[in-house]
């Protein structure tokens, strides 16, 4: 089968019987926390937003891949799918083309238009078909929907050639968002990552109509990188699962059962959650401070909660072994996106070990925000992003060097201030519904829309 046909097999799409795509919705769980979210974040709205109601909006999304056959839900896609819901629930016409997209784990409260390309994932060869496929079919969409915005991550734009000739014929904008730089630029899927970013901004630079980048100091990393004028791009945080927001006032009721089913009742538990497979997210050197700390703090617990590669399980395992510490650290592996907010509220302190490196400094991890969401105080690297979303306050717990020797002493500080920490962590809960509701992140993208539409 050409590649032509076996895009055209692959591609589908939810119409109800009028012809119109089918609205979705992340699962029943979300649209709860959504109804109950809504009381605690009432940012006042901008009035000039309202000129871009029932405009449409099409989101293009590659690692929205959600892995059939297995019991968790890709944490980005979540937060992706809130956005959108948002957008749709304050009136605007949303579209989402997204790959491997599990209707199943979705709900039909959101009212947003699901068009789902399932490819199975294979590294390289998969994001090459996402993108032939949107370069042949995506301009029928076009014609079909007439979005006025196009907001795409970096994975297809090498692929979208038509654009300056159909975003004239169409009149539409099209915007390149960024959430990440490649974080593991040294091994051999990294090396081809970075190349591929790095092609995408510059096909962005001389075809888009502008750029959404997540943090200040990422957007400036890339404006000087690719001389490209800070004006013409707009800053795009991310925004809070209302769940987290929502499960905040009863997670006494969560972690009393689940620590009871983890054999934890007593324990001092640090958490780490998120993904198990970079080798430079610090994860190994935490393993080896619990191992510093076992006369210190005797009933000092490490959780790692995530989903990893079969090579950084392994290197995981050999650690604890290697550091006698099968008692005092658990691989818990995936669970559930909406059963997160229970683990996080069981723990006694977060960890975001990320080094201050280039690779990781400009990024802001979704994790810590969720954290601060449910009032924790996290140990964090004093990198500039970390610096920037936690200030000077108690709630974050800083370390000069990702190593060992200063995990181990963050750790100690945080057991002997153990009645203090959620008094600490009450700081991050309220910079959480102050800056990253998605009233206020949303606001963000609507202004700098409605700039690049007058541009």
């Amino acid at each position: 089968m050409s590649i032509l046909g076996l895009t055209k097999a692959i591609i589908t799409e939810n119409i109800d019987e009028d012809g119109h795509s089918e609205a979705l919705d992340a699962r029943g769980s979300c649209a709860h926390a959504i109804k109950a979210g809504r009381c605690l974040s009432q940012m006042p709205r901008n009035e000039q937003n309202r000129g871009l109601k029932k405009a449409k909006i099409m989101w293009v999304c590659y690692p929205w891949i959600l892995h059939r056959g297995r019991s968790f839900v890709h944490l980005s896609g979540s937060e992706r799918t809130e956005r959108l819901g948002h957008l749709a629930r304050d009136g605007y016409d949303v579209y989402l083309i997204a790959a491997d997209f599990q209707k199943e784990y979705y709900q039909r409260d959101w009212n947003i238009h699901l068009i789902s390309i399932p490819i199975r994932y294979v590294p390289i060869i998969s994001l090459v078909l996402y993108g032939l496929t949107l370069f042949f079919f995506l301009p029928f969409y076009l014609v079909k929907i007439r979005p006025d915005f196009v907001i795409t991550d970096p994975s297809p734009t090498l692929f979208l050639t038509w654009k300056p000739f159909l975003s004239r014929l169409l009149r539409f904008k099209m915007i390149l968002d960024i959430r990440s730089t490649p974080v593991n630029p040294y091994r051999i899927s990294g090396f081809f990552s970075n190349i591929y970013f790095k092609m995408s901004v510059c096909i962005a630079k001389m075809m888009l109509d502008g750029m959404t980048i997540v943090t200040p100091m990422m957007r400036n990393e890339i404006c000087q990188a690719f001389n490209i004028s800070p004006s013409w791009t707009g800053i795009l945080s991310n925004g809070i699962s209302e769940i987290f927001l929502a499960s905040y006032k009863k997670q006494n009721l969560d972690k009393v059962e689940l620590r009871r089913k983890l054999g934890l009742s007593g324990e001092f538990t640090i958490l780490y959650h998120g993904t198990l497979r970079v080798p430079t997210g610090g994860l190994i050197e935490c393993i080896e401070a619990i191992s510093l700390v076992k006369n210190d703090c005797p009933d000092a617990f490490l959780l790692l909660l995530g989903f990893g590669t079969a090579a950084m399980l392994h290197r995981l395992e050999t650690t604890i072994k290697e550091k006698a510490v099968q008692d005092r650290v658990k691989l818990l592996g995936p669970v559930d996106f909406h059963d997160v907010p229970k683990y996080i509220s069981m723990c006694n302190l977060g960890l975001v070990p990320l080094p201050n490196t280039p690779t990781w400094r400009y990024q802001q991890p979704l994790k810590l925000l969720e954290y601060m969401a449910m009032g924790k105080t996290v140990i964090v690297s004093d990198s500039p992003a970390h610096r920037s979303l936690i200030g000077n306050n108690r709630n974050g717990i800083y370390i000069s060097h990702v190593n060992p020797v200063e995990l181990a002493k963050a750790i100690k500080y945080a057991y002997n201030n153990r009645d203090r920490l959620d008094k600490w962590g009450e700081v991050g809960r309220e910079i959480v519904e102050k800056k990253f509701t998605w009233e206020r992140v949303n606001e963000d993208l609507i202004e700098y829309l409605l700039k690049a539409r007058h541009d």
